[in-house]
């Protein structure tokens, strides 16, 4: 007993040692304690169930680029730094404001990137057009060439020859109202490059944002997908090479994703490892970020995030501006009319990205206006009845998904229907809901028989009115 005593004694205290050196997890996510980031989380942002496994980085999302719907996020809102992310928000503005094909002099701006951060080996008075200033910042992640890009395009849109510092002040005012325009509420950025300062920041869901207003620019597009580059623009005429360290767009990499269409690597040591990627299958465009991902996670993580994109979710088109979604008939409809009318959608072509098992839970229901409606529609068999104008709200299309109304659209007539008029009621002339109404021949017999009967009437009081006065002679 007492030997027996002592065994479970010792099952204890080594399940409890255990417990101890297991890493400690909040929401399914290792804690580190070590951690010397100052970060803050929205209330409620939690990594969604049943996604991609667990991710090293602090915040990733994934988002359907012509809706901005975000298909998976973990801690999207989580204010982190972006590094040299930062970039595809200023070739965003350089593509937006400057001219890609004006030469610019490289000034002394270039002295102001950080040492240990990445160039693109500009030289001071160098000629270089503004296309190939965006190719050696998203190629190169030159901070050098971010510097120039800023002074000379705080220069152009202010229309004056600002100061250095002062127009880079003045580029880093316009990314922040660039990226409140594109959504990114929750982001400061105080320079174009994106190397380390506290007040510097962003979140994985306002980063995805600002790609999804730069891919809608062609050579924004064209420079992020693009991985090397040679030029000899150095005074001295030796090859410059930018190289891409995006190893997701290389084809010879063993990281290389063949559904990437462009992506912006980023890398301090306070922001760890940070990747923006853009990518298309099968006809959906999707963008992923990660966050302070581990060292060389991020490649893994980014497919990961797409791919659960990818095989879970497709754009569907619900609606369709013009869209006949029924055909109704009328009563009390004119004799030159058929008594049927059209409805269509009135509202434009509108459609989501959907969970692929949702597609098939998708219901529209139809909401007629009572008014319209005849005396003898019935709920199985709708009828609506005459006056009718072209154009005129007939009823409702109600779309819904388990019960949740994801859109409300007006339905409206396609054609005028007029009333019947007198001559139509008395010919009993189509409109009524019955079968065609008496012919014009019937109409002509009945009214030759009207006249007859009249005649004779006529006859008959003349006939009366004679014998009688024959009748008073006679008696006098």
């Amino acid at each position: 007993m007492k030997h027996q005593s002592k065994k479970v004694l010792t099952i204890i205290c080594i399940s409890l040692l255990l417990m101890s050196l297991a890493p400690r997890t909040a929401h399914g996510q290792q804690i580190d304690s070590a951690s010397d980031i100052d970060i803050s989380v929205i209330e409620g942002q939690q990594p969604i169930l049943n996604s991609p496994g667990q991710l090293s980085a602090a915040g990733a999302v994934v988002i359907e680029q012509s809706t901005g719907k975000v298909l998976y996020g973990k801690y999207e809102d989580r204010r982190l730094y972006p590094a040299s992310t930062t970039k595809i928000l200023t070739a965003l503005l350089a593509a937006e404001y400057g001219d890609l094909d004006e030469t610019i002099v490289v000034g002394e701006e270039i002295f102001l990137a950080a040492l240990d951060g990445s160039k693109a080996g500009l030289e001071e008075n160098e000629e270089i057009t503004l296309r190939d200033l965006v190719y050696g910042l998203l190629i190169h992640s030159g901070n050098d060439a971010a510097n120039t890009i800023a002074v000379h395009i705080a220069r152009r849109v202010s229309e004056k020859n600002l100061p250095v510092e002062e127009a880079m002040e003045y580029f880093a005012n316009m990314m922040n109202e660039r990226a409140r325009k594109a959504g990114a509420q929750n982001s400061s950025f105080v320079n174009a490059h994106g190397y380390h300062d506290p007040g510097h920041y962003t979140t994985a869901y306002d980063l995805a944002m600002i790609g999804r207003e730069a891919a809608k620019n062609e050579f924004f597009m064209e420079a992020v997908s693009t991985t090397a580059m040679n030029n000899t623009f150095w005074t001295s005429g030796a090859p410059r090479f930018w190289r891409s360290k995006n190893r997701l767009l290389k084809e010879d990499d063993s990281e290389y994703y063949e559904w990437a269409t462009g992506g912006k690597t980023g890398y301090t040591s306070a922001a760890g490892q940070c990747l923006v990627t853009f990518a298309s299958k099968d006809g959906l465009d999707l963008i992923s970020v990660v966050l302070k991902s581990d060292p060389d996670m991020q490649w893994c993580e980014t497919r990961e995030l797409l791919e659960y994109g990818f095989s879970n979710f497709r754009y569907h088109a619900v609606l369709e501006r013009g869209e006949i979604v029924e055909t109704l008939p009328v009563d009390n409809y004119a004799s030159d009319d058929w008594g049927s009318l059209a409805v269509q959608v009135s509202s434009d072509d509108w459609g989501d990205v959907f969970h692929k098992d949702d597609i098939p839970e998708i219901r529209r229901e139809i909401i007629w206006e009572p008014s319209l409606l005849s005396e003898k529609s019935t709920q199985d068999l709708p009828r609506l009845k005459a006056p009718i104008s072209k154009g005129q709200k007939i009823g409702e299309l109600k779309v819904t998904l388990r019960g949740q109304v994801l859109k409300n659209v007006p339905l409206i007539a396609v054609r005028d229907v007029k009333r019947k008029d007198i001559l139509d009621i008395l010919t009993n002339q189509p409109g009524d809901g019955t079968p065609f109404g008496l012919s014009w021949l019937k109409f002509a017999g009945l009214a030759v028989s009207a006249l007859a009967l009249i005649k004779i009437a006529v006859l008959f009081i003349k006939r009366r009115r004679r014998r009688r006065h024959y009748t008073i002679f006679r008696r006098y």
